[in-house]
């Protein structure tokens, strides 16, 4: 419905001779930022960026509050961006953060580094965190909270709702992530930090909400009105980093021997104060992250009972988890969900010098905003891109997707050197942890109308998915 508007509203916008970018008018200083108000504000800035192309075309440029940028969402473009990235990749940082971070000397973890100190960090997070056979298990630790997940449900929800589901599944994202860092003496330490974890995640929201409030406003002028969303996000991030801090320095005695990602990292001799800010950053990122990209899986596949049973019937054929996670229905499950709701619907570089993209000039230091909810809903890359259809991403006799026309239009971990690091942890939790629950129970939504998709910041339900669970 949306989306309808959005287009008929930009409809008859002008555009600029073919020589140029095309871009829409805009006003000095705000550009564009009414248009986008009237047409839904940020948490609808995909479904307006979307019509846009539709205006404009595949490549155009806005001015949207205080950002500039080139919007792109032909495939082979994108892909293109990325080889153009250069040495040290840079992308956009969100700005209350940024003020946040130099107005409190608050020195961050991989995501908001730059230059030789993201290139040395990023090397190493490359060794452990994304090369299977690195040395410590992922699959394990997945498994085991996974599980954990399950029991907890069977024990409180069987043949009832969830409740509070966003807030079991931030649980469940974190938990995994501390995991993961600790190895085998999670299991040993389960108690002494659950509590710890239950504190952090109610930060960790309150942060994803009060920044989308920000979005739109220029972060100096938020603090210097002392306006509540300021407030409120200066509040959430001392107490979710405060947490944090405690939360990791609790857990480094635990691995000094080798154990987990957090082990690993230790034995690299990387300084205390170094290994502490890039852990806490993983944690906050895995939580509105992978806890919005499993809710959206479930949402998905509570609409699609036939799809449940599907599943259960592949997983009844196998019993490792290291098995379960490679299946291709489960898979193109995971995949599906993330093209149809991208937990980032743009991703953003930097040009490192002038640059070629799709015919147009783009100047060294330009903004590119890669449109990967347009290009994944784009029937040209996706037949039938509104349809739910993970067996589109399985392939044929021949090798080729099903469904698919270029998979490159549907980048949820983005590409080149700085793409996400967290990829092999998450499509492994999100997998794993998926199949354990259709195992054990048939999903029901208790609110038959669709959800639309807003953002707060990540891609999240514009309204609570409530859940019933049945046993199977």
């Amino acid at each position: 419905m949306w989306r309808r508007a959005v287009s008929s509203w930009l409809a008859n916008a002008p555009s600029h001779p073919a020589t140029e970018i095309p871009s829409p008018r805009g006003l000095p200083i705000i550009g564009t930022t009414l248009d986008l108000i009237a047409a839904g504000g940020a948490p609808r800035l995909h479904e307006y960026v979307d019509a846009r192309h539709r205006q404009l075309g595949p490549i155009y440029r806005e001015s949207i509050g205080p950002v500039n940028g080139v919007f792109v969402a032909d495939p082979n473009e994108m892909r293109r961006v990325f080889t153009l990235e250069g040495k040290y990749p840079k992308h956009i940082l969100p700005d209350a953060w940024v003020l946040y971070n130099k107005m409190y000397g608050s020195k961050r973890g991989l995501f908001f580094m730059n230059g030789e100190e993201w290139l040395h960090f990023r090397r190493i997070m490359n060794r452990h965190w994304l090369m299977p056979g690195s040395g410590y298990e992922v699959i394990g630790p997945c498994d085991f909270v996974a599980t954990e997940l399950v029991d907890r449900w069977t024990r409180k929800y069987n043949g009832r709702e969830v409740i509070g589901l966003e807030s079991e599944l931030y649980r469940w994202a974190i938990k995994i992530t501390v995991a993961v860092l600790m190895g085998d003496k999670y299991s040993k330490n389960q108690q002494r930090i659950e509590d710890m974890v239950e504190h952090f995640t109610s930060f960790i929201r309150l942060i994803f909400q009060e920044s989308a409030r920000l979005s739109l406003i220029p972060a100096t002028v938020a603090e210097f009105l002392k306006i509540p969303a300021w407030r409120n996000f200066v509040s959430a991030v001392d107490e979710a980093l405060a947490v944090a801090n405690s939360l990791i320095s609790v857990l480094m005695p635990e691995c000094q021997n080798g154990e987990g990602l957090l082990g690993a990292l230790l034995a690299e001799e990387i300084e205390h104060n170094d290994v502490v800010r890039i852990m806490v950053d993983l944690c906050i990122a895995a939580g509105d992250t992978i806890a919005s990209s499993i809710q959206w899986m479930m949402y998905l596949l509570a609409r699609n009972p036939d799809l449940q049973d599907e599943l259960n019937a592949e997983l009844l054929e196998v019993h490792r988890p290291e098995d379960i996670v490679q299946l291709p229905l489960v898979r193109g499950t995971m995949r599906e969900a993330l093209r149809l709701y991208p937990v980032a619907p743009f991703l953003s570089r930097y040009m490192p010098e002038d640059s070629m993209i799709g015919g147009y000039r783009v100047p060294s230091g330009d903004l590119i905003l890669l449109s990967i909810y347009t290009s994944g809903h784009d029937a040209r890359n996706f037949p039938e891109p509104d349809r739910f259809w993970p067996q589109r991403w399985t392939r044929d006799a021949d090798g080729n997707y099903k469904g698919v026309s270029n998979p490159f239009a549907s980048l949820p971990f983005a590409m080149g050197a700085r793409s996400c690091i967290g990829r092999r942890i998450a499509e492994t939790q999100l997998t794993l942890t998926v199949a354990k629950v259709i195992q054990k129970f048939k999903l029901e939504l208790i609110e038959k109308k669709p959800v639309d998709m807003m953002l707060r910041l990540v891609a999240v339900p514009s309204r609570p998915v409530r859940l019933w669970l049945t046993e199977r």
